[in-house]
């Protein structure tokens, strides 16, 4: 399986000082702001914040789009993939149930909770059960027919923003400010303060994926002792705006990372950079177009950005255009604080900024 094959080259990759590196296949630019992306057997399932669809996309080139299904009144939060039982679910925390997907069928909903509100988020056990937190720091175990098989409260941390269990009756949670472990009585084992995450992949026996929204990053990160191993993944070097969820897929070792409307399609493999799972040169540059166009909106909109460009506009005496801008932008120091305060203009500007005349240091 290339599965077997991903594992073996990640094994090699974490040996000594060598790094993991992921190949980034396919930039998938979207209309909504995404929920959750999850694959199964070739396809991609995305969900989308507060809206009731689930959509079906071709998990190569062209990754179009296949199927969409409307579920009425749904508030998708979540979405993962039971290999076990050859499904994706999507959890709805306005209905405060489960939904289950199989290939062509209708949605159908699995079942609903009794006890448990204020949901957060769910992963899937390695026995296809399926693990959901909720209030903050509890956090329930169930079967596919709702049977509850586990349930404690996690009492050592603050919050439980995600969790998955590495090995039966162990897992690894996170919130933006902290990693930790605990097993299924609550009791926290380990904990490693000043980094967190907001959603924890498991890729093998030694090490998880830490998405970290707040740090606008994915880490490898070393299951023992929750130390990073390296970063995956950086807003300077590839543009990724709070990332927010994450799919590791078991049966291809692809990684889906979600932020914003983006979902990138990456891969442990370089080889698959010429496979047809990539976009070919055509499709890359068209899709750096569609996300320079999204990203001068989002810029322009921005708060933010209208405060720079009132402030230059206040020290001028002559129309301005958007290159004398950022000429007059690198001399203030309003515009040091903003620039690092706001990923989206730090991501924009990063090529055209190389250096400011006022902490005097380079613009990444």
């Amino acid at each position: 399986m290339r599965c077997s094959l991903y594992f073996n080259l990640l094994d090699a990759g974490t040996l000594g000082n060598q790094k993991v590196e992921v190949y980034l296949l396919k930039r998938m630019t979207l209309e909504k702001h995404i929920a959750g992306s999850t694959s199964l057997l070739g396809s991609i399932y995305v969900i989308f914040k507060k809206f009731n669809e689930v959509q079906r996309y071709n998990g190569c080139r062209p990754y179009s789009l296949q199927k969409t299904w409307i579920i009425r009144g749904m508030n998708p939060i979540d979405i993962a993939t039971n290999y076990a039982r050859i499904c994706v679910y999507v959890l709805d925390c306005d209905n405060r149930c489960i939904w289950r997907i199989q290939r062509e069928a209708e949605p159908k909903k699995l079942f609903t909770f009794i006890e448990e509100k204020d949901l957060m988020s769910m992963s899937v056990t390695e026995n296809g059960g399926i693990a959901v937190m909720w209030k903050k720091t509890k956090i329930s175990v169930f079967d596919d027919a709702g049977q509850k098989l586990l349930s404690t409260d996690v009492l050592q941390t603050s919050e439980v923003s995600h969790a998955t269990e590495v090995k039966e009756g162990s897992f690894i949670g996170c919130n933006d400010r902290q990693l930790f472990k605990f097993s299924e009585d609550g009791n926290v084992t380990k904990l490693v303060d000043n980094t967190g995450g907001c959603y924890i992949l498991q890729t093998d026996n030694r090490n998880v994926i830490v998405v970290d929204a707040q740090g606008h990053r994915v880490l490898m990160v070393d299951c023992d002792t929750l130390e990073m191993k390296n970063a995956l993944l950086t807003i300077e070097r590839d543009g990724t705006e709070n990332p927010h969820h994450g799919h590791f897929a078991l049966d291809t070792g692809e990684l889906l990372i979600s932020w914003l409307h983006y979902l990138d399609v990456y891969s442990f493999n370089e080889s698959e950079m010429h496979s047809n799972l990539a976009a070919n040169k055509q499709e890359t540059r068209d899709q750096r177009v569609v996300e320079r166009a999204f990203l001068e909106m989002e810029v322009s909109q921005n708060q933010q950005y209208q405060e720079l460009q009132q402030l230059v506009r206040a020290h001028s005496t002559t129309i301005v255009d958007d290159n004398l801008i950022l000429q007059q932008l690198r001399t203030s120091g309003r515009f040091c604080y903003l620039l690092q305060s706001t990923p989206f203009v730090k991501y924009f500007y990063r090529a055209t900024l190389c250096w400011c005349d006022t902490c005097r240091g380079p613009m990444q």
